[in-house]
């Protein structure tokens, strides 16, 4: 039992949820430091904020290669490897952040257009998107860094990457977009130059120490470019990104149908999305343990271990949800005023913070079903949940709904079926899956072999192994 205990769940999930909430908290930032520019400023933030989600798709699926290989080789006692994988990684992290900045950059000004937005929101978000676009490589290039350290069982470093990150970011933010102490006063403008220069003094730091060689990976110049750990890479990564691709257009679509309601509507969205935000990384850190206790027990044999497992996690994260839920929902009036100066944005806002409360709980068993599913190797029903949910559940009933000149909060409402749907199919699913014939079935896809199944006994013991050659 003690191999999927409620501790053990939480040890997996606890770091992972910490680094997260760190992260977005820089978005609930963004939006707190621009409201007091009124309702044009928090629309344009929500929609430059959505497209920049969107380009780092593409740096969260190098994240998963970038697990699958560095641990792999770091479990089979090869640094060299691990390291080689890292600077393969980064320097991929180079290339698809300048070839979809660029792309970006150039088609902005059509990009915000979709939205249908007024003139002066318009203006901002393109003011917005186009340093954003550029500057993403920043974004990149640190989560590429942090992931490599989390794939060899360094949980601490990235974390205090991420704690240094984020104040550095939020602090620029706000020089920049005031212009305090002699800077340039930038507007909307200043955030993704505060955050990106924020961000930049991480990488830096850590650039300058890993060419000197200060910790276990080392740069690898001469292999990072080599053709079949590129092609490995690139294999791994392409269905994750498929699937955030998939999960931001969507996102995109919904909020085009929302923008006919009006600006205040628009940004009353954004700001509630990313409370949510705050609330979604606790899932995902609870789906994160689940799918590594699940591959572990299968890789175990212990098929029973494995449902359990996912049943703990599930409960774990209905009720860490359901707990941020009413806490959300208590001082919905309290955030709408932190966030936004508009009492009609504010007004807004309370009655979307409403709605997820209610879909929190279902969020809760979409991560931990979802990911003890994709421990198992089950992969494509998640994201056969995913299509159904956003396309039937969301779109659908949202072109619906505004075809039939419904209100505004009915299409607030339609999350509820999205989140209803992703969540009874998983259920269904997990009760059905025969796990008996997954303790022989090459079960997990190679990004959880690496963390799950194969090297979790030399991940472990990574602070267990250091010597002389092996610095801080």
């Amino acid at each position: 039992m003690a191999a999927f205990s409620y501790r053990t769940v939480w040890n997996l999930a606890g770091p992972n949820i910490i680094s997260n909430v760190l992260m977005v908290s820089i978005s609930f930032a963004h939006l707190w430091i621009v409201a007091p520019f009124g309702r044009e400023a928090s629309a344009a933030v929500v929609t430059g904020g959505r497209i920049h989600f969107l380009l780092m798709a593409a740096a969260m699926a190098l994240s998963v290669a970038t697990t699958a290989v560095v641990a792999r080789a770091w479990g089979a006692d090869d640094r060299e490897e691990a390291s080689a994988a890292t600077t393969s990684s980064l320097v991929l992290a180079v290339l698809i952040s300048l070839f979809l900045g660029a792309t970006t950059f150039l088609l902005a000004p059509d990009i915000v257009h979709l939205f249908n937005l007024d003139a002066h929101t318009e203006e901002l978000a393109v003011a917005y998107i186009r340093p954003a676009s550029l500057l993403n490589i920043v974004f990149a290039l640190m989560m590429t860094v942090a992931t490599a350290f989390r794939a060899i069982g360094d949980v601490i470093r990235p974390l205090r990457f991420t704690a240094f990150g984020t104040l550095f970011s939020v602090v620029g933010s706000v020089f920049l977009v005031h212009g305090y102490m002699g800077l340039p006063h930038m507007g909307v403008a200043g955030i993704p130059w505060g955050t990106a220069i924020g961000q930049a003094a991480i990488v830096l730091w850590f650039l300058v120490r890993w060419f000197l060689r200060r910790y276990v990976l080392t740069p690898q110049p001469g292999e990072a470019l080599n053709p079949q750990r590129i092609g490995l890479l690139v294999g791994i990564g392409t269905p994750a990104a498929l699937e955030q691709i998939l999960i931001q257009v969507s996102f995109l679509l919904f909020m085009m149908l929302l923008s006919s309601y009006g600006t205040a509507a628009f940004a009353a969205y954004g700001i509630g999305i990313t409370v949510l935000s705050v609330t979604i990384v606790v899932g995902l850190g609870f789906g994160t343990a689940s799918a590594t206790l699940a591959g572990q027990r299968l890789g175990a044999k212990d098929a029973e271990g494995a449902v359990a497992s996912g049943w703990a996690a599930t409960r774990l994260a209905v009720l860490g949800m359901t707990l941020l839920a009413i806490l959300t929902f208590c001082f919905r009036g309290p955030i709408a005023a932190l966030l936004s100066a508009d009492e009609t944005v504010r007004a807004h806002t309370e009655f979307f913070v409403l709605i997820l409360a209610i879909v929190q709980p279902l969020m809760a068993v979409e991560f931990a079903i979802g990911g003890a599913l994709r421990g198992a190797g089950d992969t494509r029903f998640p994201l056969y949940v995913t299509f159904a949910g956003m396309i039937v559940g969301r779109l659908s009933i949202g072109f619906v709904i505004r075809a039939l000149g419904a209100p505004v909060e009915a299409m607030y409402s339609v999350i509820i079926a999205d989140y209803l749907i992703k969540a009874t199919l998983l259920i269904l699913r997990f009760r059905k899956i025969d796990w008996s014939e997954l303790e022989t079935h090459p079960h997990a896809p190679l990004a959880l072999q690496s963390v799950a199944g194969v090297s979790r006994g030399t991940v472990r013991t990574f602070f267990g192994k250091k010597n002389g050659n092996q610095p801080e």
